[in-house]
């Protein structure tokens, strides 16, 4: 055999190692179209009815539900062919989370001057998250945002007995300025977690939170009780709007606590679980480029959610829409599987809802660090709108226009973006903890809401999103990271990062 047909015979051989012969398209105009068009409303919806099923009990990080949620997602990725980059060769990077079983509505009753005001749920109020089994009957003590801060000034306990009682407490601080230093030290005092470890050591025996949502990030002790009133409640107890109550405290700086007429009973029927096991749900598509390989584009959105109160919880705004859109997004990615340089990672972050865990455990330990991470995208309740929005997206003009670019060749929606900065204060999100770890940081959003919004709530099903601004999410989402990931000029180490 001559050297040229020898030359020939071995590059006909290495090339019939390359993806287009693993029946894999090349990345070509058409191949791109088609698999756009199989991102569907209804691809999308389907992952929503399933993540929000009552079979899952709202997704409670710690609980065995949301476990079986989680190896549902998981079971999708592998069906796809999309790699674990979990613990062990899994799909999973485990934790220990402990949670609280709550097995009925409970009750919570008000007494005064010989009447007594049963509440009814979910209306009236939603059961505590964490309370103990059990039941606590003591007077209720009005300590306005239930902090106790000298040394900002501050102390709404100060002159108010709450031992053994039940004590009203609102969200929020007196706070009104917007000095950064002072507004990052008043955010630890703005989280519910926080109130409630207050009046526990202050020595309450319960909580009616003035605010009802759901909160399962709540502490719990075993002799504690915990409910969240409706604003109507709340007013029958003060005798005014707890606005108006609440606006006098921060116009003057000063605490307005005060032993109310009422007497409360709250009952809880709870099991602590202490030993709870929650993930994150990690998968990638490697990059096939020898370099480029090492770096990773992620999509992030929490799995977990509200848990059950006696009464479901689906959560699908918060957060079945997210994941649904990093779900369909990863599974179109997904036929271009030996076609794209970088690495492409999913995330599916559990005990969000509770402070954020999963997503600092993952920044604790990346699969990819913030220098080798061109992107990291986190979608938190992108299910309702007619507009998209990247916010943060103008910091790194490089990234966003490939972005805009596909936004409008083939979607044709409003997307907005802005320039972004470090959080002030209480993080709520997961990508503001990839922010600060130091990770470049889209944070995905719908705007121009189209139904109403229930936070937290159990009229947040599946029937009041907008799938088709889901689907175009997630085909955006597609298009400008398949650019991405086959853009060599990008160097991450050369790009801006927020600091």
């Amino acid at each position: 055999m001559s050297r040229l047909l020898k030359i020939t015979f071995l590059i006909a051989i290495i090339l019939s190692f390359q993806p287009q012969t693993l029946g894999l398209k090349p990345d070509n105009h058409a191949h791109r179209e088609e698999v756009l068009k199989s991102i569907t409303s209804e691809e999308l919806m389907s992952y929503v009815y399933e993540l929000t099923e009552p079979k899952y009990k709202g997704r409670l990080a710690g609980s065995p539900e949301y476990m079986n949620v989680a190896a549902w997602v998981a079971s999708q990725l592998e069906s796809w062919g999309i790699e674990p980059l979990g613990d062990n060769g899994s799909y999973f990077q485990y934790f220990d989370w402990p949670y609280t079983e709550v097995l009925s509505k409970g009750e919570v009753n008000l007494f005064r001057n010989g009447e007594t005001i049963s509440l009814s749920a979910p209306d009236d109020y939603y059961p505590g998250s964490n309370s103990a089994n059990g039941s606590i009957t003591a007077e209720v003590v009005f300590a306005g945002y239930g902090i106790s801060a000298p040394h900002l000034g501050y102390d709404d306990f100060a002159g108010i007995d709450v031992d053994g009682k039940i004590v009203m407490i609102a969200g929020g601080t007196p706070y009104t300025g917007i000095n950064v230093d002072t507004l990052n030290l008043w955010g630890p005092y703005s989280s519910g977690t926080h109130k409630m470890e207050t009046a526990y050591r202050q020595g309450a025996r319960g909580v009616l939170y003035l605010d009802k949502l759901a909160n399962p990030g709540t502490p719990w002790y075993p002799d504690f009780y915990q409910a969240h009133l409706d604003n109507r409640i709340t007013e029958k107890i003060l005798g005014e709007p707890l606005s108006e109550l609440l606006s006098l405290i921060r116009e003057g700086f000063a605490p307005a606590s005060f032993q109310t007429d009422f007497t409360a009973q709250i009952t809880s029927e709870t099991v602590r679980h202490e030993k709870g096991i929650t993930a994150n749900v990690v998968g990638y598509i490697p990059g096939h480029d020898p370099e480029l390989r090492d770096e990773a584009i992620i999509f992030g959105a929490h799995l977990d959610g509200q848990g059950y109160l006696g009464f479901h919880f689906p959560g699908a705004l918060d957060n079945a829409s997210g994941v649904a859109d990093v779900m369909a997004a990863a599974r179109a990615l997904a036929a271009f599987n030996g076609q794209m340089k970088r690495s492409v990672v999913f995330i599916f972050f559990g005990a969000e809802e509770v402070g954020l865990v999963g997503s600092t455990i993952y920044c604790q330990n990346p699969a990819f660090p913030p220098e080798k991470t061109l992107l990291f995208m986190n979608l938190d309740m992108v299910g309702n709108g007619e507009g998209i929005a990247l916010w943060h997206g103008e910091s790194y003009p490089e990234i966003l226009e490939h972005f805009e670019r596909n936004n409008q060749k083939y979607i044709g929606r409003s997307l907005r973006a802005n320039e972004g900065r470090m959080p002030v204060g209480r993080p709520r999100t997961d990508g503001l903890v990839f922010m600060q770890y130091g990770f470049r940081t889209f944070h995905v959003s719908t705007t121009d809401r189209v139904n109403p919004l229930y936070y937290h709530d159990p009229r947040d099903v599946p029937e009041n999103l907008t799938p088709d601004i889901m689907r175009d999410v997630s085909a955006l989402l597609f298009l400008g990271v398949l650019d991405l990931a086959n853009e060599e000029s990008l160097v991450p180490e050369e790009l801006f990062l927020i600091q």
